[in-house]
């Protein structure tokens, strides 16, 4: 136990190091101001020090904000449901308890090759064994520690049986070790056998994983199976499903403690350092399908540079023709809008392949949620008692967490970078603020055209459901329910063409590299979650909402047009 405390203090030494160096890192990255602190500032004691306690909080946040965040989800929407049918919350409670147990259990790969792996038994030196194990005590304190905190008061308090809450801590541990324990079988098992080396043709090491394709396909029906599953349980109050789903994540433990006490440590170095070449091999592999796409679009923007000139001289002619005086700014305009076409239809396959999956995810979850309104009504004796109905009509902040979730801004601006502004941007006129400015708001108005079929669609279940439920509560409910997700899916779009143009998180090799990036995308995530627990009338909603949208496009086309092209850069 004492090596393993040793070598659990080495990794937090070292993760503590990569969060310091992170921390100040971006302080320097902040847009305009970031450019005048210098690289001193990594010597700076106080900022150190500082940077350590953030360092101690954001360790702590992430081994227990995301159990703190499942139970009350799951504490608050078991509490709607319950109110229709008796103990119903208490299924519900352990019914997503589980659920979300199984989906995080195949997110943990110890294995996986990271910086700190990496370091600590490749160029450390650190034994293998002592490694994993410390790793998996930390990880199973922070499981036990925090469902033990937060997990059985919430399912005390939704009337779970005491015998079961007491087992839930130990039965979320067990999911994880359980997986991770196959896992380990499964691999040993396999390079016993000789077999290391892929049949393919990539010739990559054998991955400890297994088949992604695989695991992916166990997951999806661990994902969309428990949810078409759930109305059966919830609604008929099978509690002992639950329990037994509790009691094989219980025995999945010591099952899964004696597999990985049993699995031969040498084989880790082995495992890691096939994750380590397969990631390095297929970042290579990125990063040259990226540099193929730059030298074709090179050639293609040339092309398409061309083409605008001409596209401007045709306008030209047609103004002359007509006797309409057209400035440069108009005939400028002109040609980057039709830039923005063709990259548009040049890249069509890539843009438009994200749209058709969001719109397929969104029809997916309609239809469960039409099969659980069928559900509803044919249980309650009035309409009104439906809680999609209660949910559509008091909690409409729903929307907006899930256009967040799926909005495919991030995307967009990830191959437009990629695909075009990384060479672009090699170009003088391409960086004026008049250009920016402009390829900003064009952009802008693409980024919605492709997220507003998903909000439309929400909006019409959304109406439906209401309509069929008790109609309207107040004039115009049917107008503010169908607004609502627009004007979330144009903000949302207009949030993510913004903080590209202002802060430009990628880098040369086209992989995101902004802390200040991920730090708001990580806060507007949880503000738009804990929208989803907020009553507000749909009306209100829209009202604040396009206030809000409106200042923020405006604000954010005074400022990308005065520091776009200090902050629009390649890094």
């Amino acid at each position: 136990m004492r090596t393993i405390l040793d070598s659990l203090r080495i990794i937090l030494s070292l993760r503590n190091t990569v969060n310091i160096n992170s921390i100040l890192h971006g302080l320097r990255s902040i847009p305009i101001i970031g450019k005048y602190i210098p690289e001193k500032v990594y010597g700076v004691r106080p900022l150190k020090i500082i940077a350590f306690i953030m360092s101690i909080h954001i360790e702590i946040f992430k081994a227990f904000f995301g159990k703190l965040g499942i139970v009350l989800l799951l504490a608050f929407a078991s509490v709607p449901i319950s109110t229709f049918a008796d103990h119903t919350a208490a299924v519900t409670f352990l019914y997503g308890f589980i659920y979300f147990a199984l989906i995080f259990a195949f997110f943990h790969n110890i294995f996986g090759s990271t910086v700190e792996a990496n370091y600590a038994v490749l160029i450390m030196g650190m034994d293998a064994k002592k490694y994993v194990l410390a790793r998996l005590f930390y990880k199973l304190a922070s499981i036990l520690i925090g469902y033990t905190l937060f997990g059985i008061p919430a399912a005390l308090i939704v009337n779970v049986p005491w015998y079961i809450a007491l087992l839930l801590p130990i039965s979320a541990a067990g999911f994880m070790v359980g997986r991770l324990g196959l896992q380990m079988l499964i691999y040993s098992a396999k390079q016993a056998g000789g077999k290391k080396i892929r049949k393919k043709k990539n010739g990559l090491p054998i991955s400890i994983e297994g088949s992604v394709a695989f695991l992916t396909i166990i997951l999806l029906v661990i994902i969309f199976g428990g949810i078409a599953v759930s109305p059966w349980v919830i609604y008929y109050d099978i509690l002992w499903v639950c329990e037994i789903a509790v009691l094989v994540g219980v025995i999945a433990s010591p099952i899964g403690l004696l597999l990985i006490t049993r699995f031969p440590y040498g084989l880790y170095r082995t495992a890691l350092y096939a994750e380590h070449t397969r990631s390095e091999v297929t970042k290579a592999n990125y990063k040259k399908t990226n540099r193929g796409y730059r030298e074709y679009k090179i050639g293609e923007l040339e092309a398409g540079k061309k083409s605008v000139k001409e596209n401007i001289e045709v306008d030209v002619k047609k103004s002359r023709s007509n006797k309409v005086a057209t400035t440069e700014e108009q005939r400028r305009n002109k040609g980057f809008k039709y830039l923005n076409d063709l990259f548009i239809k040049r890249h069509s396959k890539v843009l438009y392949g994200r749209m058709i999956v969001t719109i397929a995810i969104s029809a997916v979850i309609i239809t469960l949620a039409s099969i659980y309104l069928h559900y509803e009504l044919k249980e309650f004796e009035l309409p009104t008692q439906s809680t999609l109905r209660y949910v559509f009509s008091r909690h409409p902040g729903l929307f907006v967490f899930l256009l967040f979730v799926i909005n495919s801004g991030a995307h967009m601006a990830h191959a437009m970078f990629s695909n075009c502004d990384s060479s672009m941007l090699m170009y003088g006129f391409y960086k004026s603020p008049k250009a920016i400015r402009k390829m900003y708001n064009i952009r802008c108005m693409s980024t919605i055209k492709m997220n507003i079929i998903p909000a439309l669609m929400m909006a019409v279940f959304a109406v439906v459901t209401i309509a069929i439920t008790g109609g309207e509560d107040y004039t115009g409910q049917y107008l503010f329910t169908i607004l609502e997700p627009m004007i979330a899916a144009a903000f949302f779009s207009i949030r993510h063409m913004t903080l590209y143009y202002i802060l430009q998180p990628y880098t040369s090799d086209f992989m995101v590299k902004s802390y200040v990036y991920a730090f708001l995308s990580f806060f507007v995530g949880l503000f738009c979650f804990i929208m989803i627990f907020i009553p507000i009338n749909a009306k209100w909603l829209v009202a604040i909402g396009l206030m809000i949208m409106v200042s923020y496009y405006v604000a954010a086309n005074v400022i990308i047009y005065r520091f776009g092209h200090r902050t629009f850069r390649i890094k």
